[in-house]
């Protein structure tokens, strides 16, 4: 080791002390993803095992705006965050270890969703609609990962990252060297670059065509964020976010927002003339050579950076300090995560029969979802094989 990796080394105890944050950041984002698709439930714009949407026109808008904000960038940053961590911990593991470590972290739970989560669900999700029992071979032949589909492209892309690291065998990861911040326009280039990539990718996949259970249309950003955090780690761009990034990142949150809340108010406006002429402009923004399609690549590019740069700046300034009581949600969070379906699908179903507005229904059951999953993650991992498994 150089003398500089040892110094490196040396100072990481207190180093680690100020990246609690990112833990509890990335808790409160998977939290974020339960009640994204507890929105999605009511009649938001996407995909999940079981709906209970009105006919309200409005309600769907509005949840659909919560939805298309969270899309722009949740994922993305939970990449980031993932590859922010790679390097030091394939550097204090080694190569085999590194691959072992993340074929049982991620390998198992992939192999327990698709052979029990997912047909679990899917059986509550008939049952609730009365229609026919399923044989299980029925429902193993379909090969769900449903939100795993993020665990299933982690594992690709950290085993992707192995191989490049023996690639490039000379190289010292342990490094730091630091280096300065993106500047506002590096920040705007790399969201302008990526929405173009990604438009050009959507000619082929739009959005809701998968391969191997992956949406593609959305990897371009995704492999760019999980690049991006081995990048800030080596460059140590997240021991202190500059003020002109923060400012970058918050005004291209709230216009993008303001751009997502007018474009969808407008397709309800078209949606009450002729539903056929909404389903059209939906479907256009997913993907195709035409301008809604690349507006939407690049706006969402832009919500990912901005809204990436405030939570961090935000958890850097509210969240940077030790706490046994957030730390044990966080450790509970992926396996919070594995388990989302359980929840929140037979909480919706709990609430399906109340003739109440679907906001209402969604205000009880995203917060019942997020603290019952929570409550539900930390009691397994008492059971020694799953806190093994699961890390």
């Amino acid at each position: 080791m150089t003398q500089a990796a040892r110094a490196d080394t040396e100072r990481e105890p207190a180093r680690a002390a100020r990246l609690h944050y990112l833990d509890y950041l990335r808790a409160g984002v998977v939290a974020l993803v339960f009640m994204h698709h507890t929105a999605i439930t009511y009649g938001a714009l996407g995909s999940w095992y079981y709906s209970d949407a009105g006919s309200a026109l409005l309600p769907k808008g509005i949840l659909t705006i919560f939805v298309a904000v969270n899309q722009g960038w949740f994922m993305g940053f939970l990449f980031f965050l993932s590859g922010y961590f790679s390097i030091p911990s394939y550097t204090r593991k080694g190569a085999a270890q590194y691959v072992a470590d993340r074929l049982r972290r991620f390998g198992i739970p992939l192999v327990v969703y698709v052979l029990a989560i997912a047909p679990a669900v899917d059986w509550v999700v008939l049952a609730a609609h009365g229609g026919p029992e399923p044989s299980l071979l029925t429902l193993w032949s379909q090969v769900d990962t449903g939100p795993l589909w993020f665990v299933e492209a982690l594992l690709i892309m950290d085993l992707l990252f192995v191989a490049w690291a023996a690639w490039l065998s000379r190289m010292d990861l342990t490094a730091r060297p630091g280096g300065r911040f993106p500047t506002r326009g590096a920040l705007a280039a790399f969201a302008v670059g990526l929405g173009l990539i990604s438009f050009v990718v959507r000619l082929g996949m739009p959005v809701g065509a998968t391969f191997a259970n992956l949406q593609i249309a959305y990897f371009p950003s995704y492999v760019a964020m999980f690049v991006l955090g081995m990048v800030a780690w080596r460059h140590r761009w997240l021991d202190a976010i500059p003020d002109a990034a923060f400012r970058f990142g918050r005004a291209a949150v709230i216009i993008c927002v303001a751009f997502i809340t007018l474009g969808i108010l407008a397709l309800l406006a078209r949606a009450a003339g002729s539903t056929t002429a909404a389903a059209s402009s939906v479907s256009a923004a997913q993907g195709g050579f035409q301008w809604s399609a690349l507006e939407q690549a690049i706006w969402e590019q832009f919500v990912l950076v901005g809204m990436s740069l405030v939570v961090l700046r935000w958890g850097q300034r509210r969240l940077n300090h030790p706490s046994p009581r957030w730390q044990a949600w966080a450790s509970a969070s992926y396996v919070a995560y594995i388990i989302q379906p359980l929840v929140i699908v037979p909480a919706a179903i709990l609430f399906q029969g109340a003739d109440w507005p679907v906001l209402v229904k969604f205000a009880l059951v995203a917060p019942l979802a997020v603290a019952a999953t929570y409550a539900a993650a930390r009691a397994l991992r008492f059971i020694r094989p799953i806190r093994t498994a699961t890390g």
